[in-house]
Formats: C-alpha cells, sequence, structure tokens
C-alpha cells in the first residue's frame, strides 16, 4: 500500500470507532443520572440535560429545554422512585457524541395510585461538553408490555 493510502485507512479509523475510556465515561454518567434519578429532584435531574435537551415521554409530545424538563419533572410532586436502572445494550461513542441503547426499569409511587412499574428499551444521545463533561442531548423511551 502506498503512505497515501494508509494514512486515509488510519484517519477514517480514527474518525469511526467507538472510544472504549469514552463509553465508559458515559456510563458513568448515566449510572449517576439514574442515582439522581431516585432523588426525585427536577433541578438535579435536569442540570444532566443540555439547556436544548429534549426528553422524549410516550404519550406526549416532546419535552424541549432544560427548563421545561425541569417544570416537568416538576409536575409529579410526591412522586417516590424505588428504581431506576439503565442496563447497556451498547454505547456508541464518536467524536464528542455517545449514544447509549438499553433497557430500563422503574418502580415508583405517585400520591393516591398504585405504585407503577414500568420497562421497556431506550436510547440517550449524549453530548461533550468543552469542559467534558457529558449531558444528554435526546434521550427517548419505548416502554414494553
Amino acid at each position: 500500500m502506498t503512505r497515501p493510502v494508509v494514512a486515509a485507512l488510519i484517519a477514517l479509523a480514527g474518525c469511526t470507532g467507538r472510544h472504549t475510556g469514552t463509553a465508559d465515561a458515559v456510563s458513568q454518567a448515566m449510572q449517576r443520572y439514574q442515582a439522581v434519578a431516585k432523588t426525585v429532584n427536577p433541578d438535579s435531574m435536569a442540570a444532566f440535560f443540555t439547556t436544548a435537551g429534549t426528553l422524549f415521554e410516550p404519550g406526549i409530545p416532546p419535552i424541549r429545554t432544560r427548563d421545561s424538563i425541569r417544570a416537568f419533572l416538576a409536575s409529579f410532586p410526591g412522586a417516590k422512585v424505588h428504581i431506576a436502572t439503565a442496563t447497556p445494550d451498547s454505547i456508541e461513542v464518536y467524536d464528542r457524541t455517545a449514544y447509549y441503547w438499553g433497557a430500563y426499569h422503574e418502580r415508583l409511587d405517585f400520591p393516591g395510585q398504585p405504585t407503577s412499574e414500568q420497562r421497556g428499551k431506550f436510547v440517550a444521545q449524549w453530548v461533550r461538553q468543552d469542559d467534558g463533561t457529558w449531558l444528554i442531548h435526546r434521550m427517548y423511551r419505548i416502554p414494553l408490555p
């Protein structure tokens, strides 16, 4: 192979490959988000989203912007989260963007209602910020029966 061809192959491999160390950082960020979700603190939970973040919840229009996500989460006063887990199927990292594909499980109590248990699949698009932190730009959940 000629040097230009080898250089091009190396460049392509660097642009499209998964970055294992970065996938670990995204996995850790998701674990921190799940821990915060158990506190049911709208400010802390919304802080995990970019300012232009979007939360896609089943059966309702997309919730756009961190402030709107915070207001949505605050609309459940008295909610208690007993279980909030996210199990990765795959974490794909491309430069400053990561896609966390996985399964979720939640057990929640809302005042005056029976305990709710939800399971399903989700994808979260994380974006690395200039300071190195990872924030959720979009999260889409699909409940399963």
